[in-house]
């Protein structure tokens, strides 16, 4: 498990006794290889260094069908602990914090100390996020992105949806599905890593969706960000529920609705938050255009994380908030 020395190896039975057998009650969502769940693990006597012992549990389905089989059934796990403990990534405010794992025949998981909220794609379903909250997370989701696309060797995530996003109670969103990345100290993508995202939802990159899957790139999640942006502001469910099945999704976001709704120098933004504390008509405007930017059909025409992040913290929002909270900014994570 190469960086896993200090992690709690957990097993079948001590996931099923932190989830309540992974009662139906808390099942949070569905990821594109598995699910997620609500656990405690406080009564079991694990130090995870939470108070309230209150987590979150990943488990991968096998019978998924998006589940390319391997020589190492336990890859999966075994590269999302390499990712997350690795100095350089371990630490980042918007990525989870593992606390151990568990790889055996029967089921292959992990633990994350992390309190949920719901996921991201819930939340939306919901209606439960207001303006300042949406824009909060598009930020630092852009922040997390842009911090991976930028070190030596580029991280790829890929499969960066709604449902793959989780916020804890503070609102704050984390990053919580790695089974497509690349880059970084995970090297470059297998050949069954590029065939994979043709069955993710309606997230996928349809220029290189286009090539068979043959050749990916950090714009691929650029356009998966826009797809986050324009649902979110728009209250549009980008996802469909299709996650585990083919992106039937991807039209009908990109075409149907957003490419017709848009026109320039308006907004897409629903009128609901246009009524919002802290919602102004250029920011409207401005995050539109980056949301239409980002799905452009070529990559070359979509801008990096970089400028997409230095877009959104130019919002007139943020301006507001920075006035109303002059010392809560948070701090640029640059890894150990």
């Amino acid at each position: 498990m190469g960086s896993a020395a200090d992690l709690i190896v957990f097993t079948t039975e001590d996931l099923k006794l932190c989830t309540n057998n992974f009662h139906e009650n808390n099942l949070i969502g569905l990821t594109q290889f598995g699910k997620l769940y609500r656990g405690q693990i406080k009564q079991q006597g694990f130090n995870i260094g939470s108070q309230a012992g209150d987590v979150t549990v990943k488990i991968w389905d096998e019978r998924s069908s998006c589940i390319t089989f391997t020589d190492d059934e336990f890859l999966m796990v075994k590269e999302e602990v390499q990712f997350l403990t690795h100095p350089g990534i371990k630490g980042h405010p918007n990525l989870v914090k593992l606390i151990g794992y568990c790889c055996e025949k029967e089921l292959k998981g992990v633990v994350y100390d992390l309190n949920p909220w719901d996921t991201l794609h819930n939340l939306t379903l919901k209606d439960n996020l207001n303006w300042v909250q949406r824009a909060n997370v598009l930020l630092q989701i852009a922040h997390l992105l842009e911090f991976l696309h930028n070190q030596d060797k580029p991280y790829l995530v890929l499969n960066t949806n709604a449902s793959h996003i989780m916020l804890d109670w503070d609102c704050k969103p984390k990053i919580v599905d790695f089974g497509l990345i690349s880059g970084g100290i995970i090297g470059e993508m297998t050949t069954i890593k590029k065939q994979m995202p043709m069955y993710t939802t309606g997230f996928v990159d349809p220029f290189f969706a286009a090539k068979g899957g043959s050749y990916w790139h950090t714009s691929c999640d650029v356009f998966s960000f826009g797809v986050i942006l324009l649902g979110l502001v728009a209250k549009r469910n980008s996802e469909r529920e299709n996650v585990g099945k083919p992106h039937l999704g991807l039209d009908l976001l990109v075409h149907n609705w957003a490419k017709n709704a848009y026109r320039p120098n308006c907004s897409i933004v629903h009128r609901s938050l246009q009524e919002d504390w802290g919602y102004f008509a250029e920011d409207g405007i401005a995050i539109t255009e980056l949301g239409m930017s980002c799905v452009e059909f070529f990559p070359v025409n979509r801008p990096t994380m970089k400028k997409v992040a230095e877009c959104l913290q130019g919002l007139l929002v943020f301006q507001r908030l920075e006035d109303a909270r002059p010392n809560k900014r948070e701090k640029t994570f640059h890894g150990n």
